[in-house]
């Protein structure tokens, strides 16, 4: 009798365990960002849909360089259980997806910041003391969603208010105003 009540006791405390220390099977690759980095932020956003893996920014604008290290040796993981899994030079394809999405990124703002009533929004804010968030989208290969708000940083229980939303078509290098 007294064995059954360990042996119970045993699998009892090794069933209440197990429930606690569930573990993330979730994949993730971290990045040394610096915040407030648009491009890259959205960029890695709009590439990680590709991925069976989230990506999370682990330090801002200063980090101490063993951080570095530990980065790399978790990402390397990543990598070799994708490669192990079914895709192939997994890091080098990501990196390319990344660099092309950031440079797309790139010149659909640099589109965006020659167009007159994107720049004259801008400025108007900059006149007002007002602060602004964009909301980008990606609606094609070739498309972007820029949605742009204004908001006072003196008076953030005002909320956001909305002010452009334009599609910039990086094939013919316009924006499109659609409210």
């Amino acid at each position: 009798m007294k064995n059954v009540i360990i042996i119970l006791t045993l699998l009892i405390s090794n069933l209440t365990s197990a429930q606690i220390e569930k573990e993330n099977d979730t994949l993730e690759i971290w990045t040394l960002f610096s915040i407030g980095n648009f491009v890259n932020q959205n960029a890695e956003r709009i590439v990680e849909k590709k991925w069976p893996f989230k990506i999370k920014g682990i330090a801002g604008d200063s980090f101490m360089e063993d951080l570095i290290d530990s980065v790399e040796i978790h990402n390397n993981k990543v990598w070799t259980y994708l490669d192990a899994n079914g895709y192939s030079e997994s890091k080098k394809k990501f990196e390319t997806d990344l660099l092309t999405e950031i440079k797309q990124i790139k010149k659909a703002v640099d589109i965006s910041n020659s167009d007159k009533k994107v720049v004259s929004l801008f400025e108007k804010w900059r006149k007002n003391g007002q602060q602004n968030y964009t909301a980008l989208n990606k609606l094609t290969d070739v498309k972007y969603e820029f949605s742009l708000y204004s908001f006072d940083v003196n008076d953030l229980d005002k909320g956001q208010t909305f002010e452009l939303k334009y599609i910039v078509d990086l094939d013919n290098e316009k924006i499109k105003v659609i409210k």
